[in-house]
């Protein structure tokens, strides 16, 4: 069946809408309740496929799981604004608003959510559709209708859902309960979740509001929200650019983004990426000082010393005094058991990445504190292990966020070191 031109559009005529309802409610009759997503590289075929039997008016032995993911893969970015695939989206707008099926029709309203953009066309002419076929809409796209009724607006529901969301203690949870079956989809929730983000700015000064992003960001039993990542990543660390927070925040802020996006030193891409460089230099700097509360800690507790606390005084010292440009540490075997240990307790927020010391022998308990500073590389390290110096210039110099050091090897070939006896404070100083 072709469509023919109406004199006042340029765009290809739809059927007579009670004919194609009649003429297709076989293939409606078997819709399925969820939306299969299809794979990306399936997706091309599913819509040639959809387009050759819609030419055709071959509909026997067409399971509506095709149809519907055929639906996903025309909608989707790649595909939404063919030419060629004009008639074909005109044949789904006019199923959408002929159809009487709750299946059919919920599963479009998720085609329509998850392919959701701003003022873009294709929403435009799927939120028509949806608003004509509310009244046939299942029980669920009704309830999310009621509650958010701006949700068929193609321009202002992502507005509407995250003033929604900021009414919510678990957003995860009661968005679902109002019909939003995938919070975290792409789509409308993208624009939702950029929006949310922006009403919660000034709340992320304190630990309630950090907490309830964070919540939304990875809910209890579910991946971390990757899309949108960079900008949350950005509002968390915003306030905080020209004066850092208080201890126990700043650990909080640090460990949960680790937990949720990993260690930029070692996973710089992902969530990462997009983040802007004067943000992720607070991060770094931050990072910094736990790494050298981290290592502090742990060797303290592997080896019983009285030598630990002025060395906790002097390194945390140069960091306060932002001298130390960046950390890393390398624990021994039983050095990692209990970093791993004490991470874990932490639960999803225990992410702070370190590597391993593998010399063995008589320095197979040594741990090793690397830190940049200035030009300079310093090699700390426990069980009267050196300070060794190295200029940085030095090819035998360690390189920071490896995964194994090999403390012997550091030795043979570092510049110049000191024991922890006398002024050692006063030799590295003079060292930096």
């Amino acid at each position: 069946m072709k469509f023919a031109a109406p004199p006042d559009l340029n765009i290809l005529a739809l059927p007579d809408l009670n004919l194609l309802a009649s003429s297709k409610n076989h293939i409606v009759d078997r819709w399925p309740d969820v939306v299969a997503t299809p794979h990306e590289k399936d997706r091309e075929r599913l819509v040639q496929e959809m387009l050759r039997r819609w030419n055709a008016d071959q509909w026997d032995d067409t399971p509506m799981s095709f149809v519907t993911s055929a639906a996903v893969a025309l909608f989707d970015p790649e595909r939404r604004n063919r030419s060629e695939l004009l008639e074909l989206r005109e044949f789904y707008y006019a199923e959408i608003e002929a159809s009487t099926k709750h299946t059919f029709l919920d599963s479009m309203l998720s085609v329509y959510l998850g392919s959701y953009q701003p003022g873009a066309d294709h929403t435009k002419r799927l939120a028509k559709a949806m608003t004509r076929a509310l009244p046939r809409v299942g029980s669920a796209g009704k309830q999310l209708v009621e509650n958010i009724p701006e949700t068929l607006d193609p321009a202002r529901a992502p507005a509407a859902i995250a003033t929604k969301m900021m009414g919510m203690e678990v957003c995860w949870n009661e968005l679902k309960e109002i019909g939003l079956r995938s919070p975290h989809a792409p789509g409308v929730m993208d624009h939702a979740h950029l929006a949310f983000v922006e009403k919660m700015r000034p709340a992320l000064k304190g630990r309630t509001g950090l907490e309830r992003l964070f919540a939304w960001l990875k809910p209890a039993g579910q991946q971390a929200r990757m899309s949108g990542a960079a900008e949350a990543i950005t509002a968390v660390i915003e306030p905080w650019l020209k004066q850092d927070p208080p201890p126990n925040d700043l650990a909080f802020i640090t460990e949960s983004l680790l937990g949720l996006y990993g260690d930029p030193r070692v996973d710089g891409g992902g969530a990462w990426a997009g983040a802007p460089k004067a943000h992720l230099d607070i991060l770094m700097r931050w990072l910094t000082g736990e790494n050298i509360r981290f290592f502090l800690d742990v060797v303290s507790a592997v080896e019983v010393s009285h030598m630990w606390e002025p060395r906790r005084k002097f390194w945390l010292g140069l960091h306060e005094q932002k001298r130390v440009d960046a950390a890393w540490v390398a624990f021994s075997g039983s050095g990692v058991e209990l970093a791993t240990k004490r991470l874990r307790s932490k639960g999803s927020r225990g992410a702070l990445a370190f590597g391993r010391q593998t010399a063995g022998g008589n320095r197979a308990e040594t741990s090793l504190l690397i830190l940049k500073i200035g030009k300079k590389i310093i090699v700390e390290g426990s069980h009267d292990y050196k300070v060794h110096v190295f200029e940085e210039s030095n090819k035998g110099a360690p390189k920071l966020y490896q995964l194994e050091y090999d403390c012997d090897l550091i030795l043979r070939k570092s510049n110049s070191a000191k024991s922890h006896r006398g002024n050692w404070q006063g030799w590295v100083l003079e060292r930096i």
